[in-house]
């Protein structure tokens, strides 16, 4: 099982979960390390430190974790305030993480994943609508998974 995003939060469960039923599990974090060697130190799982928003590290990720038969997109950010008023790069940074990895990534698995395989990226209810004003970028780069 590879987990993108994978060292806090809803990954750091996910990862809890896949380990507890049997599987070997191989997680990327961005920041954090203190976090993921904490979590991989009590999981056995493997944290590897890799940038989601590089297209080539993501795919690099894929290829080297090994036999995948399951695959978790869990790596996301959001960007708060006026959309009029955000910086572009940031924005650009919040699409390649929310949106080119999940794809990217779910490519290069699908090519290697045997019969059965699974892919899963999770998403937010922020895709279908904005309840938070000031979360329009966010929004736009959750939809785009649905």
């Amino acid at each position: 099982v590879l987990v993108l995003g994978g060292s806090r939060g809803i990954g750091a469960a996910i990862v809890r979960r896949f380990v507890a039923d049997g599987a070997s599990v191989v997680f990327s974090y961005s920041g954090s390390p203190e976090a993921a060697e904490r979590l991989a130190a009590e999981t056995g799982s493997t944290a590897v430190q890799a940038d989601s928003a590089d297209r080539d590290a993501v795919i690099s990720l894929v290829r080297d974790s090994g036999p995948l038969d399951v695959l978790v997109v869990n790596a996301g950010i959001a960007i708060f305030g006026d959309a009029l008023e955000q910086d572009s790069d940031a924005i650009d940074r919040l699409f390649r993480i929310n949106i080119h990895a999940p794809y990217h990534a779910s490519v290069e698995a699908a090519r290697r994943m045997p019969e059965g395989g699974r892919i899963i990226v999770i998403g937010s209810v922020n895709g279908d609508r904005m309840p938070v004003p000031g979360m329009a970028a966010y929004a736009v780069s959750k939809s785009a998974l649905q």
